[in-house]
């Protein structure tokens, strides 16, 4: 646990920089705490929020001065106590820390209150992620960089009145240094997002494979693919889109190892193996069917799938337990770029499956390289089953918006287990259908598919039919992250739903 986040039993303080205070709709007229606010401040409390009509409401903030008892005070509606979450919890606490971040409070105190509920693991986890996520910045290239005052301390207080044994403080503090450890990942998986494509391109993808590979001390091996055993394998589709580009593709695979199959034991029939492939096109322009200017600008998070992958990793290679399943990534990465030896709509690959694939738009490419990442997966790996992250089409955004994952799955009973752990991470995700009779606009005149239906509707539906033709039998699911993934900047939205669900599948 970092200096900056402790756990303190002790009585109510007098005095701090900063008090965060969460308030419920349904309890606010008679809350024992705000009317101890309410006599220390002389009133002032009651004032306030008869001022501003404060309620409670979800997301509603007020802060005021606290005078000589705190500078800042400031209280966060948190809705109905019988809707409240460890999730929504997270999302406020993030919201309130950023508040005080902005108005340069370096120490912020919160109280342990009842409705956070028993799973102080949890609790102490959402703290150290909102925490972390408060402190993100990316200015490396800013040339005049302006002063960041961060929050430096952090202390999550828990009154006596509370009965909270010895063991489950230490769940607190447990849950603090597991959610400090996930935010490297995500972390990693922001700033390979947010660098510009001229800063991360395949080799850089590497190179972050084997940084972690080093990191693991063991636990995780790293294979790359060249652009000779990628056409020996029979990868043409993935070969297809990086041939307009001068930078050399990267097929890169890594592979946790379960302790018990790295000291030789036999393979338990409850251990699994999961299979994660991240879309890596580090930048992509659309190849010769070009992008408008416009929507080529942030073309550079079109590798955001593979930064997920490689965040998960990295959290693996820290997390000093074992997990009791085998877990593997591949990077299918490369450029999609336009030049005279670029794919031509109209051109015909096969992928390692050996279907035929008519490219009538190059700027679909990133199904031609999941369609060979997913193959190989499928072929030589043999995993249980095959998770795919992809920045994958504008349709996804269209029917769900920039915060919500599309979601598509072979296996109802893998993709309800996926959802239920994305809720509990707090990142949104639905459910889509793979509605099959939209697959026959996917066939081809002259071969086996072709990579675009032709149709302005469905897009993200048929889109991942079309992938859903490479993964034979597998338990399979497919995240369309188009929307979540980044918002001015990098989200790192997936890392920690998918570390959640690959320890606890």
């Amino acid at each position: 646990m970092t200096g900056g986040l402790t756990v303190i039993k002790q009585i109510f303080p007098d005095k701090g920089e900063a008090l965060l205070y969460f308030v419920f709709q349904n309890t606010i007229s008679n809350d024992k705490n705000l009317k101890f606010l309410d006599s220390k401040l002389k009133g002032k409390v009651t004032e306030k929020i008869k001022a501003l009509e404060f309620k409670g409401e979800e997301e509603q903030l007020v802060i005021f001065e606290g005078e000589k008892f705190y500078k800042y005070i400031l209280l966060v509606g948190a809705g109905k106590a019988s809707e409240f979450s460890t999730s929504k919890f997270k999302a406020l606490l993030f919201s309130a820390l950023s508040k005080f971040k902005d108005l340069k409070v370096k120490s912020v105190n919160l109280f342990y209150f009842s409705e956070l509920g028993k799973d102080f693991f949890e609790i102490g986890k959402s703290i150290a992620i909102s925490f972390c996520k408060a402190g993100y910045e990316f200015n490396k290239y800013k040339s005049k960089k302006k002063q960041v005052i961060k929050i430096l301390n952090f202390q999550f207080l828990i009154s006596n009145e509370f009965l909270i044994s010895n063991f489950q403080l230490n769940q607190i503090t447990e849950g603090i240094n597991w959610g400090e450890l996930l935010y490297e990942g995500v972390s990693l998986t922001r700033n390979l997002v947010n660098e510009p494509a001229s800063h991360v391109h395949p080799e850089i993808l590497e190179q972050e494979a084997f940084k972690i590979e080093k990191e693991s001390k063991g636990k995780i091996s790293v294979e790359v693919l060249d652009e000779d055993e990628c056409r020996r394998l029979g990868m043409g589709a993935f070969l297809g889109v990086a041939q307009g580009s001068e930078r050399k593709l990267k097929f890169i695979i890594l592979k946790y190892q379960s302790e018990t199959l790295r000291i030789g034991g036999q393979r338990s029939k409850s251990l699994k193996s999961i299979c994660l492939i991240g879309k890596s096109i580090t930048f992509d322009s659309g190849g010769l069917s070009l992008k408008p200017a416009s929507a080529m600008e942030d073309m550079k998070i079109d590798m955001a799938g593979g930064a997920t992958v490689l965040g998960v990793f990295k959290i693996l290679a820290l997390k000093k337990e074992n997990i009791n399943n085998n877990i593997y990534g591949i990077l299918p990465a490369c450029e999609n770029m336009p030049s005279g030896k670029a794919i031509r709509p109209g051109d015909i690959v096969t992928a390692l499956n050996g279907k035929t694939i008519e490219v009538l738009n190059t700027d679909a490419e990133g199904r031609l390289v999941l369609a060979d990442a997913l193959s190989y997966a499928d072929k030589y790996l043999k995993t249980e089953v095959i998770i795919d992250v992809a920045t994958l089409t504008g349709a996804a955004m269209a029917a769900l918006g920039k915060d919500i994952t599309a979601s598509f799955s072979n296996n109802e009973q893998l993709h309800n287990a996926f959802l239920k752990t994305a809720k509990n991470a707090g990142e949104e995700v639905w459910a889509m259908p793979l509605f099959k009779k939209y697959l026959k606009d996917m066939k081809s005149d002259i071969a086996d598919l072709k990579n675009i239906s032709g149709s302005h509707y469905g897009g993200a539906i048929t889109a991942a039919l079309f992938l859903s033709e490479f993964v034979s039998k597998k338990n399979w699911l497919h995240l369309d992250v188009a929307g979540p993934v980044f918002d001015k900047m990098a989200t790192g939205w997936g890392v920690i739903s998918l570390v959640d669900f690959i320890i606890n599948y």
